[in-house]
């Protein structure tokens, strides 16, 4: 591949205590010799990638939950990072927890390695959701997690919550009851004071229990109306407490936007290291083997780990323009798309500003507040 420069990594640890019951991402059972093996790989790896990675200045590294690793096999992955690369000064490391995996040590032990971000998996206060969505840990563990990070040296915590959660009967859209207790999360959330806080709407994805649960009547999603209430809900508190609302899930203090996240909205480059880890470097996008065993076996065997590499073509280049662009609150610079495009996309454009779903700004185009919920629409209408 072309010498590139590629500011921005992605480091993939699958391991988790349990993988819950909404998750399709590439993640395994923790196992402590196959994580030493896993690491041992990986490592290997940010080697061999030193060719296309200049200065770094954001490094992310998610799960899984990374948080379960010891703390020797922590601290050799970042390591192998500052030894075979230039780091920024006030480079952005974030690290992915879950309660369970937080506690006063391993902490302290995380911030002297120069992780400077916790992104930390609450996704309800409320035992009863907990449960429905598989998570190991219960609302108070959650609470405990929070305040001891906020206690600690590290003054950078986001926090990932989710709403619309299934149920296990039907969800009119008139239930006060769960907006009630929606807001009361987000209200105890703000109290303790996270400097970023991500929403996530609970979407059931293919191929996991919870797809299935729905799929047969054993679980039931809330009524739209009544999710898209929580969402809107959600920003007036937010906003209300000073998060800005700066991308279609995000929230941040001032200054505390999450500056890897915005390196893919923004379509730069990245390398993604790990077992189905994803990079995008000179239009190309290429992945990582998913198997772990399989992934470990390459590297040790000095062979090749990628499986799927393709360079985008203008129109899915384009298509991603939108997508990314558009999920940001400020919207999509209109000078970054062509004008023979602009001109072709012209009749949707004046039919989505027509509906209120788009407008434009100090040439930005962007979702207005009734098409932050209807994102997805608005999108498809614009790519070619």
């Amino acid at each position: 591949m072309e010498i590139s420069i590629v500011n921005y990594i992605y480091i993939h640890i699958p391991f988790c205590r349990k993988k819950c019951l909404y998750c399709d991402f590439n993640s395994i059972s923790f196992d402590s010799n196959v994580a030493e093996k896993y690491i041992a790989a990986i490592i290997k790896e940010i080697v061999a990638q030193k060719s296309l990675i200049s200065k770094i200045k954001t490094i992310y590294i998610g799960g899984g939950t990374p948080t379960v690793l010891k703390k020797d096999l922590l601290q050799k992955l970042i390591t192998s990072i500052t030894d075979n690369y230039e780091v920024e000064e006030q480079v952005e490391i974030t690290i992915e927890a879950n309660p369970e995996s937080i506690n006063s040590e391993n902490i302290e032990n995380i911030h002297s390695f120069g992780i400077n971000r916790i992104s930390l998996g609450i996704q309800s206060l409320i035992n009863e959701d907990l449960i429905m969505l598989g998570r190991i840990h219960n609302a108070d563990k959650a609470i405990e997690a929070l305040n001891l990070i906020k206690a600690s040296t590290f003054k950078n915590l986001s926090v990932d919550l989710i709403y619309g959660i299934a149920r296990e009967l039907p969800i009119p859209s008139s239930s006060n009851e769960d907006m009630l207790l929606w807001q009361d999360t987000l209200l105890k959330i703000i109290s303790i004071n996270p400097e970023h806080i991500s929403l996530y709407e609970l979407t059931p994805e293919y191929d996991t229990p919870l797809y299935d649960a729905v799929k047969s009547n054993r679980l039931f999603m809330p009524d739209e109306n009544l999710v898209a209430e929580m969402y809107y809900s959600a920003k007036e508190i937010l906003e209300k407490f000073g998060y800005i609302h700066y991308e279609i899930s995000n929230f941040a203090k001032s200054g505390y936007e999450c500056r890897h996240n915005l390196n893919y909205w923004g379509g730069k480059d990245y390398i993604g290291i790990g077992a189905g880890a994803h990079s995008f470097v000179k239009g190309v996008r290429y992945s990582n083997m998913t198997d772990v065993s399989g992934y470990i076996t390459a590297i040790e065997n000095k062979m090749p780990t990628i499986i799927e590499s393709a360079k985008l073509t203008p129109k899915e280049q384009f298509n991603e323009l939108i997508f990314l662009g558009l999920r940001q609150i400020k919207g999509l610079e209109i000078n970054r798309i062509p004008q023979n495009i602009f001109k072709e996309m012209e009749p949707a454009i004046k039919e989505l500003i027509d509906y209120n779903l788009l407008d434009i700004k100090d040439n930005y185009l962007r979702l207005t507040y009734k098409g932050l919920i209807l994102s997805s629409y608005v999108m498809l209408r614009l790519i070619l």
